[in-house]
This record gives C-alpha cells, structure tokens and sequence, in this order.
C-alpha cells in the first residue's frame, strides 16, 4: 500500500511540475558549478527583458523540475551599520493616497536601486508600491506589488527589509501600501547603505537605433531596442556646444501611450547621464533649447542597473532559469530567513543565451484551439481514482479478513 501512495504521488508530483514549467516561455541554461554551495547569479538584459518589470516570475528550475530557493541579492543584510545613512521622513500625505504612505528625503543625491526600511514586527502580508518625487507634487511610478517580508523571530520588537527597485535619484520616496481596510503596518525608518549607493553597475543594451527631430525650440530623440528592455540609464554623448544647461523629459512608449518618466537637467558641468526607470521597447528624449542651437548628439548608450539572484547550487546537478510567465507572483521561499549564512564574496555565474522554453512550445502548439492542459488534469484524475480504488479494495479486504 505505501509503495501504491509513493508512486501515485511521484506521478503527481511530476505531471504538476511539468504543468508549471511549460507555463514559462523563456529559458537560459546555468553552467555546471564547481562546488556546491551559494552563488550570485548575473540576470544579463535579453533576460530581464523577457521578464515582468518586477521579475516575480524568474525562477531556477534543476534537471528534475524542482523550483530551487533564491533571494535578490539587494535583499542581502549590511554588516557594517556605521554606513548607515537615515533618511528624514517627510509629512507630505496627499488627499488622493488611500492606505499607509511613507515618504522620506534623499538629500545624497546619489542614484539608490534600494531603500532598506525599518518596521514593526508584523506577520500579515502587504504588498508596496514606491514611487519618486523632486517636489512632492508630481509622483513618478518606480516599482508595483513590491512584497513586504515578514518578521523574523527575535526579541527586539523591530526588523529591517531591504526594497531593490530600478535606480532612481529622485529627492523624495514614497511607499504606499493598499491596506484594503485592514489595520495599517507600521513603517519605522528608512535610509541606505553608503557602499551600496555609490557603486552602483550597470550593464549595457545594445543595439540602439536613434531617430532625431529638431523644431520650435525643442529636441525629440527617439530611441528604439529591439526589445522590451529594462532601462535605468542613459548616457549622452554631446559633442557641441562645450556649455549647455538644458531642461529634458524622458518618456516610455507602450502601445499607443507616452508615459513620463523623468524630468531633469543636462548640464555640461554635471554629466549627461538619465536616470530612468523603464521597461519598453521605445523611448523618447524631449529636450527644451530655448534660443539656443540644439545639442549635437553623437550617440545615446543605454543601460540596464546589475541583477542578480543568490542561490544554493548543488555540483552534481544541472540548472535554468525560466521566465516569461505573466499570471505568477513572486515566490516565497525560507532562503530570505537565512541572509545571514551568505559570505559577501558569493562566487558570480553568468547565464547562457537565452531560448524559448521547449516546454512551453511542446504545450502550447500553433494550431489554434489545441490546449493540452485538460489531459495533465485527466491524468492526475485517474491517478487520484485509482488511488481511490486500491484504497477502497484494501479497506474491504482488511474488513473481510477481521470478520473471518
């Protein structure tokens, strides 16, 4: 009988792992490590592209079709507290916010691609939207559904939790957190960790095609990747004239619509770099010149800020990472209550190219009306039924032979 319950759940067990993977459109295989333990894996641009914005559908797969645990390496503790910058919270509550808000000041100036917060212990679950501000007026969205952790077992009555978003150098942060009517959270303090925000690394995207249009005192630069890309920054490379201060807007075309981004300054004294935080095939660089002539542009580079995943890799297994699933959230794995136990010179593995996942095509076929995931639940119907039945034979058997 238990050799019965074993198998029929093995059975399962696979038909439901095969089911879940083949809902996953892109993979990218992992090379063979040399010893197990934890490594930082690199997610390159053609990857993160074919992700949701917030990645919560990346997930490492091993030869057997498990679900291996991995935390964002932005979620990672600081050893060194001394670094500790404490952001000044903000009392900015707009009439249209509903929920818990937060707003802090980043009087740095630095480019952040993370914010850890202080709460108060809390094992409910929220989900966090941040955006960002240079005046407390216009709010720009930077990251959606960013998972609030719950606390971990202590004493002290208070944890921190690190929020890794796109990099963004915006004056004010906000968090807000839809509470559905519920009793709000209770967010402490928030800051940074020096080191962190200032080496920041980013990663090319290429190629970038340009197309420029210059007309009543205004630049419009058109950029266009050839996919959608992950973009936090962009560098321009102006030839002319050698002094030049000028107002640009940034925006995302998505579909039919024009989302701004960002509005900020170029100036020949402070660099050319944009910070932005996109996730689109297209942008577009609107450059007031007033009276003067426009900037000649040589090129634009683009820029995707680092992604990485850290995870426990075993030498003998073989490892992908899938992606491209729009229905599923971000995983919840034990791995975050363990931060701790990873060193800070966790070896880095770059993935191979990236591929559409076979399982996703051998389940989802061209010929229109063909879905093959009704015979995976019939499958596992039958398994179930003659669980069933050699359960019931064997209950009647056992009455049998008790009445004997």
């Amino acid at each position: 009988m238990n050799k019965i319950l074993t198998v029929t759940a093995l059975f399962c067990g696979l038909v439901l792992s095969a089911s879940a993977q083949q809902n996953f459109k892109y993979q990218a295989a992992l090379p063979k490590v040399d010893s197990t333990g934890f490594y930082r894996i690199t997610l390159q641009p053609a990857f993160v592209a074919k992700a949701k914005a917030d990645l919560s559908d990346v997930r490492i797969v091993d030869a057997k079709g498990n679900f291996i645990p991995y935390i964002q390496a932005g979620s990672l503790p600081q050893r060194n507290q001394k670094s500790f910058v404490l952001f000044n919270q903000i009392d900015a509550r707009l009439s249209t916010d509903t929920g818990t808000t937060f707003i802090v000041e980043n009087k740095t100036g630095l480019a952040l691609d993370r914010l850890w917060i202080k709460l108060q212990n809390t094992a409910v679950q929220r989900k966090v939207n941040l955006v960002g501000s240079d005046d407390l007026k216009q709010w720009f969205a930077i990251q959606e559904e960013i998972p609030l952790q719950e606390a971990v077992v202590n004493s002290e009555g208070t944890y921190m939790q690190s929020l890794s978003f796109p990099a963004s150098n915006y004056r004010y942060f906000k968090l807000l957190v839809n509470d559905k009517n519920k009793a709000p959270i209770k967010f402490l303090q928030a800051g940074i960790y020096t080191e962190y925000a200032a080496t920041l690394n980013y990663a090319p995207i290429s190629p970038v095609q340009l197309t420029r249009v210059d007309s009543n005192k205004t630049s419009y630069i058109t950029l266009k990747l050839n996919d959608n890309y992950q973009v936090n920054k962009l560098h321009l490379n102006i030839t002319a004239p050698k002094y030049f201060k000028r107002d640009v807007s940034v925006y995302q075309v998505i579909g039919r619509d024009k989302q701004l981004l960002s509005e900020a300054e170029l100036n020949s004294a402070k660099g050319t770099d944009l910070l932005i935080a996109a996730k689109s095939n297209q942008l577009i660089i609107q450059i007031n010149n007033g009276d003067n002539l426009p900037l000649t542009i040589s090129s634009i580079d683009a820029y995707q800020s680092a992604e990485s995943l850290i995870s426990y890799l075993d030498d003998k297994q073989s490892y992908r990472l899938l992606t491209g699933d729009q229905s599923v959230q971000a995983p919840e794995y034990d791995l975050k209550f363990f931060a701790d136990s990873i060193r800070d010179n966790t070896p880095q593995i770059n993935h191979e190219t990236v591929s559409q996942n076979a399982a996703y095509q051998t389940k989802q076929p061209a010929k229109a009306g063909r879905d093959y995931t009704v015979f995976i639940w019939i499958a596992i119907v039958v398994a179930a039924g003659l669980l069933l039945f050699l359960t019931l034979k064997m209950t009647k058997e056992v009455k049998k032979k008790a009445e004997e």
